[in-house]
């Protein structure tokens, strides 16, 4: 079954069993690499993203609970890497700022 979804904006679709987590989708299937595993048990941040503006983890959400959503990774938060939390060293730093408020560079 296939699961369509948008991405940064962008349309996307993955036929990934639906208990795939959405981390492993997003790293593997769509090549979006600054969605990290850390913990694998939503505890560390390093897989969150937010799915219709809110946040979540995607090492422990389901490729099932996103269908017809919005997913926003750290690439979708600037085009051109200038949000703070894109440049180098900073995402440890950024963590709870992503969070809050993904819309402020």
């Amino acid at each position: 079954m296939t699961t369509t979804f948008t991405v940064n904006g962008r349309a996307a679709s993955t036929d990934a069993p639906p208990a795939t987590p959405l981390l492993w989708v997003i790293r593997e299937g769509l090549k979006l690499t600054g969605t990290k595993f850390g913990c694998g048990t939503g505890l560390c941040g390093a897989c969150m993203v937010h799915i219709d503006g809110k946040r979540a983890f995607s090492c422990q959400t389901q490729v099932s609970e996103i269908a017809g959503k919005s997913v926003t990774t750290i690439e979708g938060l600037s085009a051109d890497s200038s949000h703070r939390c894109r440049r180098p060293g900073s995402p440890s730093r950024c963590r709870n700022v992503v969070i809050a408020s993904p819309d402020k560079s």
